[in-house]
């Protein structure tokens, strides 16, 4: 149990670290943008690569990525539900989806569990990041009534602009037909890829800030109130109906939550 919780504290405070450092003024709103672009299209990549490279797993273990869009698919629906207009809907649709598994739950997994259990988590965010990366973004213009754009090719031009689900569709492919990279390639793409972690927990806490107006405070409460009702009841969905032992049904909630 300590070293569970040092574990948790050692990330914890990587994200008080950027906190602080943007606090101090070393960090600002560029620096953000720096640091993401490099997670979202270098470290992050280069980790789902490691752990998918030369993996072997049973075709059922598919049907997680086809969960992953099943969950985005119920909060964005909930969020078109919820909102009063156009505005309403898109922000509710954008902010209940996603979950935060590339930059959180996969360096946290990974920091606590071992491969077989970062297998899952990449499976789901296979599905995952196709919708929140994407999709959801997607659908979320066309509700508010993005002026000229055609929901096909918005749709297409948000999911292949990506680059952790580019890798992801790529190392799904190269797994389903047993090919490896070479050990070379691999061999690079591990210092980039053992870097995600930290500038993962960093990135979060330069993205840290409270900035709240009354106008905005019933739409706030909405969506956190309706996103932690819907997670617990996904949660409750994987343990009591999904048909997977208990060490992979024990990862997914800590995923969808």
């Amino acid at each position: 149990m300590i070293e569970t919780i040092a574990k948790a504290g050692t990330l914890v405070s990587f994200i008080a670290c950027g906190y602080i450092l943007k606090q101090l003024g070393l960090f600002s709103r560029e620096s953000f943008n720096t640091i993401s672009t490099i997670v979202f299209d270098i470290t992050l990549p280069a980790a789902i690569i490691i752990h998918l490279n030369g993996v072997h797993f049973e075709g059922r273990l598919l049907y997680i990525s086809v969960l992953a869009i099943v969950c985005n698919l119920i909060f964005i629906g909930l969020g078109y539900i919820l909102g009063r207009d156009k505005i309403e809907k898109s922000f509710y649709m954008l902010n209940l989806n996603g979950f935060n598994i590339g930059n959180f739950a996969l360096p946290f997994v990974s920091y606590f569990f071992d491969s077989a259990a970062v297998l899952i988590v990449c499976l789901f965010d296979a599905g995952n990041s196709i919708m929140c990366l994407g999709i959801a973004y997607g659908l979320a213009c066309c509700v508010r009534g993005q002026e000229g754009e055609n929901i096909f090719h918005l749709l297409c031009r948000s999911v292949l602009s990506s680059v952790p689900v580019l890798s992801y569709i790529v190392m799904l492919l190269l797994a389903f037909f047993s090919i490896t990279l070479p050990s070379s390639f691999i061999h690079w793409a591990s210092i980039p890829a053992s870097a995600n972690t930290f500038l993962s927990m960093m990135m979060i806490g330069v993205a840290l800030g409270i900035s709240l107006k009354k106008d905005f405070l019933r739409v706030i409460y909405t969506d956190i109130g309706v996103r932690f009702m819907g997670a617990a009841g996904m949660a409750a969905g994987v343990y009591f109906f999904l048909d997977y032992p208990m060490e992979i049904k024990r990862v997914l909630i800590i995923v969808v939550v």
